[in-house]
């Protein structure tokens, strides 16, 4: 019985697309998070909370789009639309079910919200 070479190299280039999903989502998460504690929106911890669940929900959907357009075999366009897609609802998920707390903080000030 013999695999395929997309068998036996889907998780390497599924993990890598995590941690390249996971540094880039990571990293906007840190710069947003960075102006929402300086306008005093959100406190440090909650930036540190912010930049974890984003990278780990980034991360997760950038390796499920990877992951779901190698299965179905598809390249090109066709292969770019199928990793937006599974990408986009993975993400969405997550973010439904691990809120972030820079997105449910209102714009106004901390001090003024107490």
């Amino acid at each position: 019985m013999t695999t395929s070479t997309t068998t036996r190299i889907l998780p390497v280039i599924s993990a890598s697309a995590a941690a390249t999903g996971a540094l880039v989502g990571g990293t906007v998460a840190a710069v947003r998070s960075t102006i929402a504690v300086n306008e005093g929106r959100i406190t440090s911890r909650e930036a540190l909370k912010t930049v974890a669940q984003e990278s780990a929900g980034t991360g997760l959907a950038t390796a499920a789009g990877v992951a779901a357009t190698a299965v179905l075999g598809l390249g090109g366009i066709a292969g770019l639309l199928g990793f937006t897609l599974a990408a986009t609802g993975v993400k969405i998920m997550w973010d439904k079910a691990v809120p972030s707390p820079l997105e449910s903080k209102s714009p106004q000030k901390l001090e003024e919200a107490s």
